[in-house]
């Protein structure tokens, strides 16, 4: 994935150690480690016990004084963890690194097979500690994302492999925890072509059929569910308006910040209108990227394939409302391998200073906005490359 360099050797030991530091000082601090795991077992166990979890204090008899989360999945979830209940949270917690650790040797494994990851010591940390320790802060969280990006790293594979009916299933299921992973349907849709929609179809359905079986069986608990996305709740601002990135979360905070107002409890425009630019903006970048992989050049090249999954997994992270750590734990691989495509000679400017300069940044800078600014990056230079013949990708 890297080349070596002494100076980015440096670089990436010290940024790897500030990262644990930084994490261990968190701990010391008070913060709990795998915080995000702590939530989910709580709001697993009120629900098994007959209650909603749903709602402000709701869960602060179960969690630790220093964690002050709540509950913010689907019923659809809750009904698939209610199980942790049924353990202890040391018990739970135990279960729950070894499916993380299960996750990260799948993870491991796709990028073998499909990337050609090199397992070097150099390129382990690059891809635990670039952008802020990405991988790394998204294991010690225990975030779920963690444990569902194993999963959609082997639906990937797959892919790989030709078994493209595996490789929906597995998307609904991880979109039964977060709906909008449902997005990588868009990923056989850049394979396929039309030949992908009847399926894609299909699985949208058998998504919404699923979640109207949940709404059935308790309607009560959906309803409360909807609430809280919606920040219905004193004090609780709606997902969207919380930190993060992604597209639309700039569009509801950019007109704010360019009016010098540093507070987002309101978007500038209305939903409707934030949907709607979300919306075309999504379209446009889309069919785009569709277009320019399916151009004939592309499309007979030997890495087409990993070109629709690369390009696909960007334009995912770039359509996601709210982009958030957890969602770029396969970007970052991505990411050095689109950045090792670059035909750097096309720029005039020497290939090994431009490739260090850009490794140092993704080390250096912690600022949760850069990657999604990468993402814009890539995609419009693919754009732009492909629609004027520059030739900027090696393909």
């Amino acid at each position: 994935m890297i080349y070596k360099s002494r100076y980015l050797d440096v670089v990436l030991i010290i940024i790897s150690f500030y990262s644990v530091f930084f994490i261990i000082h968190k701990f010391i601090d008070g913060k709990i480690p795998f915080w995000d795991f702590h939530v989910y077992y709580c709001s697993a166990k009120i629900f098994f016990l007959g209650n909603s979890p749903y709602g402000l204090n709701v869960l602060e008899n179960c969690l630790n004084p220093n964690i002050t989360l709540t509950a913010n999945f689907s019923p659809g979830t809750l009904e698939i963890l209610k199980y942790l209940g049924y353990l202890n949270i040391s018990n739970a917690k135990i279960l729950w690194v070894f499916f993380e650790v299960i996750s990260l040797f799948t993870f491991f494994f796709v990028l073998k097979k499909v990337l050609k990851f090199d397992y070097e010591w150099r390129n382990l940390l690059i891809l635990f500690f670039s952008f802020g320790a990405t991988v790394f802060t998204s294991f010690i969280s225990g975030n779920i994302s963690f444990i569902l990006y194993g999963f959609i790293s082997l639906s990937i594979y797959c892919l790989y492999k030709r078994f493209f009916n595996y490789y929906y299933l597995i998307i609904i299921f991880v979109s039964l925890f977060k709906f909008y992973y449902l997005s990588f349907l868009i990923i056989p849709f850049y394979l396929q072509g039309l030949k992908s929609i009847n399926k894609i179809f299909l699985s949208i359905f058998l998504f919404v059929f699923i979640q109207y079986f949940f709404y059935i069986n308790n309607p009560n608990l959906t309803l409360d569910f909807l609430d809280v996305i919606q920040g219905k709740y004193l004090d609780n601002l709606p997902v969207r308006m919380q930190t993060g990135t992604g597209l639309y979360s700039l569009i509801e905070k950019m007109p704010l910040v360019f009016l010098g107002i540093n507070t987002f409890e309101k978007s500038f425009f209305s939903l409707e209108i934030n949907f709607f630019i979300w919306l075309i903006t999504s379209f446009i970048i889309l069919f785009s990227v569709f277009y320019c992989l399916n151009l004939e050049k592309i499309k007979k090249s030997k890495k087409h394939f990993l070109f629709c999954i690369s390009f696909g997994i960007l334009v995912i992270n770039f359509i996601i409302p709210r982009l958030v750590v957890y969602d770029l734990i396969l970007t970052v691989p991505i990411l050095f391998y689109l950045l090792n495509q670059i035909n750097f000679t096309k720029f005039q400017i020497n290939e090994f200073k431009s490739k260090f300069f850009f490794i140092f940044l993704f080390l250096v800078l912690f600022d949760h906005h850069f990657p999604f600014l990468l993402i814009i990056t890539f995609l419009t230079l693919f754009i732009y490359s492909e629609f004027y013949k520059k030739n900027i990708f090696i393909y």
